[in-house]
């Protein structure tokens, strides 16, 4: 994940001491993707979630879970789905991860907070809500008329309780020229974050929905001019091109020097994802399994080869005598494996746009 903000303005925020953080033996950040059942059926779900009932995991096999994760120090939650409000339970939950000293972040549709967000304010630190764009846009990628209104109203519900609140906005054909709607959202409804998601491709979002590298280009630059002086943070997630494009407008050295802290890409390491029905992946897009979650330590204590691999991925992914690779380290190998190759380029990869454009001027 890239902080755009901080990136532009130098302004400390609450995850860089994940995102700027030495590499240790265990994620510091863990997905958990409660359930797959969902109120909505949006046609870009990584997960596939909605469309009838599934089966949940009990609610003891996530208490065991998160006191496994507390143990190896993992620093943060984010409980997603399907819909995460759809699971009863969910305030169970997030009060065990909170009281074991884990920071819970929420990833939500955002038309069911309204009813179910109070019994676990106290602990839940962060509330994204997904939007697509206006009104009629929303209720047409969710498949569901009245979406939008609904999330209007969780996202001020959130707000209005004190909880930071924030967008989530993923970036596709349909509705990438939308991105100056969503900051002005952002700061109409006083918000603290807004997050840009490039899309990956797998469960029912195809890589026909993605917009074309010349177009991604236009699209971050804008994200950027907008997030200069912003008041509120401003992320990109899944695509780290977007810190050297940065880097290459700015030509700071401070920029440089956070970048490579960062180190791009750190599926299966920093950042981990298990999936409703307990296997744990590198990230929510890259469908390779490297553990399960009755044996979520043993993950790391001892890697599979693909996890392995990925630790080393310089060794292996065919992009690495790329001189920004240091900053890249090679994106989001979901994307690779959706062409046929998990180790080939990220086809999402717009530095010849960059390059190109810095030529032109």
């Amino acid at each position: 994940m890239i902080s755009v903000s901080r990136l532009l303005n130098g302004r400390q925020e609450g995850g860089d001491s994940v995102r700027f953080s030495p590499d240790s033996s265990y994620p510091k950040v863990l997905v958990f993707n409660v359930t797959r059942n969902c109120n909505l059926r949006c046609e870009h779900c990584y997960s596939s979630s909605g469309g009838h009932h599934f089966q949940d995991l009990s609610l003891d096999t996530w208490m065991r879970s998160i006191k496994e994760a507390s143990d190896m120090g993992v620093k943060h939650i984010l409980l997603s789905g399907g819909e995460p409000l759809a699971r009863p339970d969910l305030p169970s939950i997030a009060k065990e991860a909170h009281d074991r000293g884990i920071s819970v972040e929420l990833s939500t549709n955002g038309t069911m907070l309204r009813n179910k967000l109070e019994p676990m304010r106290r602990y839940v630190s962060y509330v994204g809500i997904s939007i697509d764009g206006p009104e009629p846009i929303h209720d047409d990628f969710r498949g569901v008329s009245g979406a939008y209104k609904k999330a209007l109203e969780g996202i001020r519900f959130s707000r209005d309780l004190g909880v930071k609140t924030g967008i989530r906005f993923t970036i596709t054909s349909r509705n990438y020229q939308y991105v100056p709607y969503i900051f002005d959202l952002v700061r109409e409804e006083g918000l603290q974050r807004v997050c840009f998601y490039h899309l990956g491709y797998v469960g029912r979002a195809s890589r026909g929905l993605d917009v074309k590298n010349e177009i991604r280009y236009k699209v971050i630059r804008q994200v950027v001019e907008l997030s200069k002086g912003s008041e509120f943070e401003v992320l990109t997630a899944d695509n780290p091109v977007d810190g050297i494009l940065i880097y290459r407008l700015t030509k700071s050295d401070k920029v440089r020097e956070l970048l490579l802290m960062n180190g791009g890409n750190k599926s299966g390491e920093r950042i981990a994802d298990v999936s409703p029905e307990g296997e744990i992946y590198p990230d929510q897009f890259t469908k390779v399994k490297i553990g399960d979650i009755g044996n979520l330590r043993a993950t790391w204590d001892s890697p599979n080869e693909f996890l392995t691999k990925l630790k080393s991925r310089r060794n292996y992914i065919k992009c690495s005598s790329c001189p920004f690779f240091d900053m890249c380290n090679g994106g989001l190998r979901g994307r690779a494996l959706a062409l046929g190759d998990v180790w080939g380029k990220d086809p999402s990869c717009y530095l010849d746009q960059i390059v190109r454009e810095e030529r032109s001027v």
